[in-house]
């Protein structure tokens, strides 16, 4: 009876290390899957959407002509558009000469703009979704699904915060909501 005692606990510590590596590979399938999901429903903005290359062929020569005096009028609205996030785009005279400024692209400003409401949106998004994966391992009872959704939850919470690191009292609010829940919840379903 001793020797079947020894093959039976054998037999479950297999079963547990092998259930421990699928979960694992799992949940990082679920992250993945998650990621995935998240970028072809809500695309990340595209530089090129925003900054069309084709306008930056004139915006410098190179090499600039030597005999160019500076223009100090010139000068400073190249450098008001730069502190405003722009990028100075220049007209040129028959030397090849900064004749003027054309214009004071802001399409850099712009694109960042829209990646900063885009990561705090995705920021949203995967915070939800890795807490009610949290949530679903702490309550449910299965230690399959437990394995895979407690980590795919906290990394998928993770991945959100540095998503959105921009806003950093933002995230620190809502992480330190979801942790406080996430204990709660912890605590409540161990007693």
């Amino acid at each position: 009876m001793n020797n079947m005692a020894k093959k039976s606990s054998a037999g479950n510590g297999r079963k547990l290390a092998l259930t421990i590596i699928v979960g694992i590979f799992i949940a990082i399938m679920v992250i993945t899957l998650v990621n995935l999901l998240v970028s072809y429903s809500y695309p990340a903005p595209e530089y090129e959407k925003y900054c069309n290359s084709s306008i930056y062929a004139y915006a410098q020569p190179y090499p600039i002509p030597q005999n160019c005096t500076f223009n100090k009028s010139i000068n400073d609205e190249a450098t008001a558009c730069t502190s405003q996030g722009g990028s100075p785009i220049y007209e040129y005279d028959d030397n090849g000469c900064y004749a003027g400024l054309k214009t004071c692209d802001m399409c850099s400003m712009q694109f960042n703009d829209a990646t900063k409401v885009y990561n705090r949106i995705s920021f949203f998004v995967f915070a939800i979704i890795g807490f009610a994966l949290i949530v679903l391992g702490l309550f449910i009872s299965t230690l399959l699904i437990q394995i895979i959704s407690l980590p795919a939850g906290a990394v998928l919470v993770i991945e959100a915060a540095i998503k959105n690191f921009d806003d950093k009292l933002a995230v620190i609010i809502v992480l330190g909501l979801l942790v406080i829940a996430a204990v709660y919840l912890a605590l409540k379903k161990l007693k």
